[in-house]
């Protein structure tokens, strides 16, 4: 399905994303075991994935400062700023108890493979591609569906826009997903400099070395009964850092069971308040269940962490928070790869997948409207869709647009991409936000993330 649109890549994420995920253990610096662990990770070789990044951060130059400051739109030019507003396009993009999201480390093995394991499964990637190139060509494929990178992608379109002829008769247009769009308004650009990703320096997330397929030892707890450190996909970490977090920050997580990216978001700064909210009483279980075990009472009085089981228009009042999360309910296309089980990708879940878009959209609206003005909202996803993507982000402006006085930019996260393409592999394809996509040296991800800002 995903072969049109990934094009020659798509082999290659497919195989990664049968294989082992590669985790990363994120240091809990409640823990009276932290530096313990830290020194434990340092001896199994791993080391903290921003450690580097901290370093470069120090010794950034003035010229490169000012050559960020000097990357900005012109109105007669083309996208290079950290902004981007997409009322002013002439075209575009296609587009909680619905769907499990899988960053987190609960279901991950503990044990520790050995280095002739990995060896052996990266001395079978040529094999394997070979294997993924050869079933990727199904047998009711036509030449003209042979995956270029460009094709359409109609897997994904709400119940709602299966109208038929009907829709000829509106003035609509097509993007270059297949998916269907009243065309925006035409607005001003917003002209703002490029910045690199600031990273806390208290943020501790060790990995092993590309290649290094090994697990990590199970946390420990210390005599407190706090683990001391949180197994996760590394790439979840992304959209929290995209938050740009600050001390004293109110922060809404939206869509926050199982609990791994609110647990980062912890690590990253002192907060003034975070709301956990998720609409599955049985995932916010799972999540309170989470906070016990790694955050201290005393803790989450302090920084004033409360839980909601409510539907995402009823969290909270609007313009009320500095920032959100909206981590939307998705395919989980490596779940989905992987599980038989109430597949989403199963015939039987079609109709509840094409309204998929629709929900996410919503919640991506509730998110916008929860935030203040001057505020953050990331919209994230684990799915490799188009449409669930860049598709919803521009589904939830217009509806924004066209049903309220709220305006947004999007922040461009081009920087985040070359601040961390030594680490993770993006996607160079999508139009509002970042996609890191599984390899086999490098198997983080899915993981989708958009960053936008409240103006109005």
């Amino acid at each position: 399905m995903y072969g049109p649109y990934f094009g020659q890549e798509w082999p290659k994420i497919r195989i990664a994303l049968q294989c082992q995920l590669k985790y990363c253990a994120v240091i809990n610096n409640f823990s009276s075991r932290a530096d313990d662990s830290k020194r434990k990770l340092e001896d199994l070789r791993a080391f903290n994935l921003f450690e580097a990044e901290l370093m470069a951060n120090r010794s950034s130059s003035a010229d490169t400062q000012r050559q960020h400051k000097n990357s900005q739109f012109k109105h007669s030019g083309s996208f290079e700023s950290d902004s981007y507003h997409p009322r002013q396009t002439t075209d575009a993009v296609s587009g909680r108890d619905t769907a499990a999201k899988d960053e987190d480390g609960s279901n991950a093995s503990v044990s520790t493979a050995g280095a002739d394991d990995a060896a052996s499964a990266l001395s079978n990637v040529e094999g394997a591609t070979e294997h993924a190139n050869s079933c990727d060509q199904h047998p009711s494929s036509s030449p003209d569906t042979t995956p270029t990178g460009n094709a359409d992608i109609y897997d994904f379109v709400p119940a709602t826009k299966l109208r038929g002829p009907s829709i000829e008769r509106e003035e609509k247009f097509q993007t270059d997903y297949g998916y269907i769009f009243e065309k925006p308004r035409e607005v001003r650009r917003e002209e703002c400099m490029h910045a690199y990703q600031r990273v806390p320096e208290r943020l501790k997330a060790y990995v092993y070395k590309k290649g290094d397929l090994s697990l990590f030892p199970p946390p420990r707890t210390d005599i407190s009964k706090i683990l001391d450190y949180y197994l996760m996909d590394a790439s979840s970490i992304l959209p929290t850092l995209a938050l740009d977090l600050k001390f004293g920050n109110t922060v809404l997580d939206l869509c926050a069971a199982p609990g791994g990216k609110t647990l980062t978001m912890l690590q990253q700064e002192d907060l003034g308040g975070l709301l956990c909210n998720d609409v599955s009483f049985s995932r916010l279980r799972r999540l309170r269940s989470v906070l016990k075990s790694y955050v201290p009472a005393t803790v989450q009085e302090r920084m004033a962490i409360t839980t909601s089981h409510l539907p995402g228009d009823r969290v909270a009042p609007y313009s009320s928070f500095n920032k959100v999360l909206v981590d939307v309910p998705c395919t989980t296309d490596r779940q989905s790869m992987l599980v038989e089980d109430n597949n989403w990708f199963s015939t039987s879940r079609t109709k509840e997948r094409h309204q998929l878009p629709e929900l996410q959209a919503r919640l991506l609206c509730d998110g916008i409207r929860a935030v203040k003005v001057g505020g953050i909202v990331v919209y994230s996803t684990c799915s490799l869709s188009p449409i669930q993507n860049d598709g919803v982000v521009q589904m939830a402006l217009q509806t924004l647009w066209e049903k309220s006085s709220i305006d947004v930019v999007i922040r461009n996260l081009d920087p985040v991409q070359q601040q961390f393409e030594d680490f993770f592999s993006f996607y160079s394809g999508c139009r509002y936000g970042q996609l890191v996509v599984p390899t086999l040296l490098s198997n983080f991800g899915p993981m989708y993330f958009c960053k936008i800002e409240r103006v109005k």
